[in-house]
């Protein structure tokens, strides 16, 4: 990206009531969106199959063992590992996965980041299309399209909008095929996951989550983000995630918070709810 846009800046505006991120280059185009949507369409179709989603179809359950030894085969994805967990955090001599890995029963983390890559890279007309829908919009939630786009549609959590609950369903859940989603928006925020590394603090904590004992006494746990209208560099933004949220005042750039807590839907099966603002 750097050869085609030179330095690539991120920050937050404003449009209407809500905040979008912004993409600030050092280069001007006159066709910068376009060019911008051509980049990410090369890079998804020209890494196919990926190394670190093909190990193993789910992050918990593996031994540590088996996790150290894929790692070291995929020594240029050691931040997507960093990101999946730690080999010194373990439940009953298993691993733990991060928060992001929401997946529950049938549903398998790694395994449908493997189906959503490989997905998107057999098919350039279909990367461009769900690429541009999610970084341009508007956001359709259209029903999957063919039969291989299915299993792909769900938000594995990550959009409470397109929740199906059981209870509030005429049929199971699983059973739905008419699923809807933003299929790349969802596959953007999971590509984001080497800023938010695991690490053992007596437990798996994941960068970016926060824990908060509640008026009823239970500990619930948010994922919180900021917006900032100065344009930061991939370094600067790394450097601001990893911070603790206290440092996220106004005098460090940080306009407003907002958090959304992850919801136990069913054992393993979480969701992110929708989001509250923390600070104005």
């Amino acid at each position: 990206m750097r050869e085609v846009f030179g330095d690539v800046r991120l920050r937050w505006g404003r449009q209407g009531n809500e905040w979008c991120a912004v993409l600030v280059l050092e280069r001007d185009m006159d066709a910068a969106a376009n060019a911008l949507l051509a980049t990410f369409v090369e890079r998804v179709c020209k890494l196919g199959q990926r190394p670190e989603f093909a190990w193993a179809d789910q992050i918990k359950k593996n031994s540590a063992g088996t996790f150290r030894e894929a790692a070291q085969r995929a020594q240029d994805r050691q931040e997507w590992f960093a990101a999946f967990g730690s080999d010194l955090c373990l439940s009953n001599g298993t691993m733990q996965s991060t928060d992001f890995d929401m997946t529950g029963g049938q549903q398998k983390f790694l395994l449908k980041l493997r189906e959503a890559s490989i997905f998107l890279s057999s098919s350039r007309k279909d990367a461009e299309r769900l690429l541009r829908e999610a970084l341009f919009g508007p956001w359709l939630y259209e029903t999957s399209r063919k039969a291989s786009e299915v299993e792909n549609s769900h938000s594995m959590g990550l959009d409470p909008s397109t929740l199906l609950q059981g209870a509030f369903t005429a049929d199971e859940p699983a059973g739905i095929k008419d699923k809807r989603g933003v299929r790349g928006a969802i596959w953007l925020a999971f590509e984001a996951m080497p800023f938010f590394p695991c690490v053992y603090d007596g437990r798996l904590r994941t960068a970016g989550f926060t824990e908060q004992r509640g008026e009823d006494g239970k500990w619930r746990r948010y994922f919180e983000w900021g917006v900032w209208t100065e344009p930061l560099t991939m370094s600067s933004l790394r450097i601001l995630l990893l911070q603790s949220r206290e440092q996220w005042t106004r005098e460090r750039g940080i306009l407003e918070r907002f958090r959304s807590e992850r919801v136990n839907l069913n054992k393993d099966y979480y969701s992110m709810a929708a989001a509250d603002l923390v600070r104005k």
